[in-house]
């Protein structure tokens, strides 16, 4: 089976799970994207893609979710006393 056709039967539980985690669909839909373009970087195929892949956008979307606490955290004006 090709690579494509695994992602797409894979793609709604990709979305569920990122969805999950990150609560948009928007940066759900980010994460899975950022998962096929990874996905599809890998010079190796894994024993399991379904696996593989659950786990990337996993930890795709908690980095989403760390570095939108970082900029949450940024005060960006000044610092009045």
């Amino acid at each position: 089976m090709s690579r494509t056709r695994e992602f797409e039967e894979l793609r709604p539980l990709l979305f569920s799970i990122a969805y999950r985690i990150l609560g948009s669909v928007s940066e759900a839909e980010d994460a899975v994207q950022e998962t096929w373009l990874r996905y599809g970087a890998c010079p190796t195929r894994p024993a399991s893609a379904k696996a593989f892949l659950s786990a990337m956008v996993s930890r795709i979307a908690i980095d989403v979710l760390r570095s939108a606490r970082m900029r949450r955290e940024e005060y960006a004006g000044a610092v009045v006393p």
